[in-house]
Order: C-alpha cells, then structure tokens, then sequence
C-alpha cells in the first residue's frame, strides 16, 4: 500500500512538472527543427541551404537564398511582417500571406531575382509576444541584429548593403529600426504605417487610405534633418496596398544606396 502511495505522489509530481512547462512555454512557439546539409537552425519555420555553414537564429525566419551561386557577398534584404499587435501568439501561418506576397514575382525579392542580383532575404517572424504584454519589432532588435551579425561574420553577406523593410506594424518595425541604428542599415522601405520617425537613413515611405495621411509630418521631419528621400499617400489603396508602389523603377534608386 505504501509502494502505491509513493507512486501516485510521484506521477502527481510528474503531472505538476508538465503543467509547469506546458504553462512557461504557452507565449511562444515551436516551429520544426530542421537540418539541410551542414546547415543547422533551430526554432525556424523554414530555411534553404547554405553549404558549410551552420547558423543559429533565436527566431523564427523564413530565408530566402537568391542566385546562391553568384561570385561575390550578397545583399542582405531584411522584411518586418505586420499583425504584430493583432496576434498575440505567432505562427507560420499567422503570417503566411505576409511572406507568399514578399517573394511574389513582383515584390522586392522578385525585383532582386528578375535583375540577376545575388541576395539573402530574411523574413524572421515576431513571435515573442504574451498575454500581456505584445512585444513589437523594436523588442527583437537584438534576436534580429543577432541575424544579421552571423550572416556578416561568415562572410556570406555586404555589411555596406543590409536593407529593411515592412509594412504595416512591419512598417512601424522599419522606423524603430533605422532610427536607433542607422550604422547597420543602406536604406529603409515603410509602408501602410502613419508613425514616422528622424532618421539619417535614406527611407522610402508609402501609406493609405487607412492610415494618417503623413505629408505635413513628412515635411517637418525634412526641415529638421530626415532623409526620407520619398513619402507618397495613396488613398486609392487599403491597408497593405501600397507595396504596389515598390515599382521595379523605385526599386533601382532604392538599392543605388550602400553605407559609406
């Protein structure tokens, strides 16, 4: 009887051990584990080889890898999704739109494959958000630049030319990122956002109908320094339009830009 007693407690204790864990883990979440090659990565929803090297992100990333076998470091294209406040719990498909329309033939990552230009696109996914508390994009920044310093440490990538990008609370994401750090990236894409911040870094901004229009905000920010070498309000789009005004001719002048 006593043997019985102490097996019971000790499944109980078990039982209490798993709620505990389940508990801790319920704010974020497990996508696939996977291995290609001697390209390891943890905690990522998808990842296409790169050949002898093992990266280890903190977050979530889709990777796009474009004209691998080009001589030469590639450009570093980084793209913010939005839902971030929608969502409290994040997923692949959560934001599988957000990411099918970013490698679509005429995105930005199109634009790079259709000009035979070798890049590394980098979709990460925001996923560290709670119950309580929704943790934005700024919030990542280090899971994010821990990224991006991998990719340059191994040589793989141009630190003169990392680019960011996103739309909507991605868009919101873009401002955090290029006004703290502008040492890290050539230039910036925004859209579908209507909080636009000083930056030195050369930034593209579009918003609509579903958003402020930001033209005397733009404008101020100019007078006092911002380099936002174009802002364009589009009201004939919903939210999320606007990536319809990353022609491939904006696209050209956009990536003329490199640090210094």
């Amino acid at each position: 009887m006593g043997r019985i007693k102490k097996l019971f407690a000790f499944c109980a204790g078990l039982s209490v051990i798993a709620i505990i864990l389940c508990c801790c883990k319920s704010n974020h979440i497990t996508a696939d584990y996977h291995v290609q090659g001697n390209l390891v990565v943890h905690d990522t929803v998808w990842m296409p080889s790169l050949p002898t090297d093992t990266l280890t992100f903190n977050l979530p990333c889709q990777m796009v890898n474009i004209h691998p076998d080009k001589p030469g470091k590639a450009w570093l294209v980084l793209w913010l999704h939005g839902g971030v406040r929608d969502q409290k719990i994040h997923s692949y498909n959560t934001h599988r739109n957000h990411w099918d329309n970013c490698v679509a033939d005429d995105s930005i990552i199109g634009y790079l494959r259709s000009h035979g230009i070798k890049a590394v696109a980098l979709l990460p996914m925001c996923h560290k958000a709670d119950v309580d508390h929704c943790i934005l994009w700024r919030d990542c920044y280090t899971d994010v630049k821990q990224m991006i310093d991998q990719l340059v440490d191994k040589g793989l990538v141009d630190p003169k030319r990392i680019y960011v990008a996103g739309s909507s609370d991605g868009g919101r994401g873009t401002w955090d990122y290029v006004a703290q750090h502008p040492d890290v990236f050539a230039a910036a894409i925004s859209m579908s956002c209507s909080e636009p911040q000083m930056t030195r870094v050369p930034t593209y901004f579009f918003n609509t109908s579903s958003e402020t229009d930001c033209t005397q905000l733009v404008a101020k920010l100019k007078q006092q320094g911002a380099n936002i070498i174009r802002y364009e309000y589009c009201p004939q789009y919903s939210h999320g339009g606007d990536a319809a005004l990353c022609t491939a001719e904006m696209l050209e002048e956009f990536f003329t830009h490199q640090l210094e």
